[in-house]
């Protein structure tokens, strides 16, 4: 059965507001609540302690999330030497890039702080876009936009 991610507009509708606070997310950019909604809909929430690995460097990619409330550092080791590259708070995303790539993590995401997480499955995800879903479609531009963001900081930084 072909999934549809947008069947019920009008429940949807009705919980328009509680999907707001999501709209500055930047995978997000440009949706409507109730396609945020749907979007969300198609995640579980999961709520981790401090010090627990959300993801692993090197370890292929399943998930990605949406940082409901919290904070998290993201952690690239060389050798026995961890690095702190950058923490995210409320309404960040990561791990996104497995939606695209196949690619092994290259960093892990450690919980600073108890926080409360929206999981996305990566393959319920590419069933979407298999069967063309159009929010699902729109949501891989916030990406690609947001990736490109994150390559040029990155550059910045390393001519720095």
């Amino acid at each position: 059965m072909k999934p549809v991610l947008m069947t019920t507009f009008s429940r949807r509708h009705l919980d328009a507001p509680r999907y707001e606070k999501y709209s500055t997310v930047p995978l997000f950019e440009g949706l409507k609540p109730e396609e945020i909604g749907a979007l969300l809909d198609y995640s579980e929430e999961v709520n981790v302690e401090a010090g627990d690995v959300v993801i692993h460097e090197g370890e292929p990619p399943k998930d990605f999330y949406i940082v409901a409330e919290g904070t998290l550092d993201v952690i690239k080791t060389e050798g026995e030497n961890p690095t702190v590259l950058a923490r995210l708070s409320d309404l960040s995303s990561f791990g996104e890039i497995g939606v695209v790539s196949d690619q092994a993590h290259t960093a892990s995401i450690v919980a600073v702080s108890r926080s409360r997480l929206r999981r996305f499955s990566i393959d319920r995800f590419r069933e979407l876009l298999d069967h063309g879903d159009r929010t699902a479609f729109r949501m891989v531009l916030g990406l690609t936009k947001l990736l490109a963001l994150r390559l040029t900081s990155s550059d910045k930084r390393r001519v720095s």
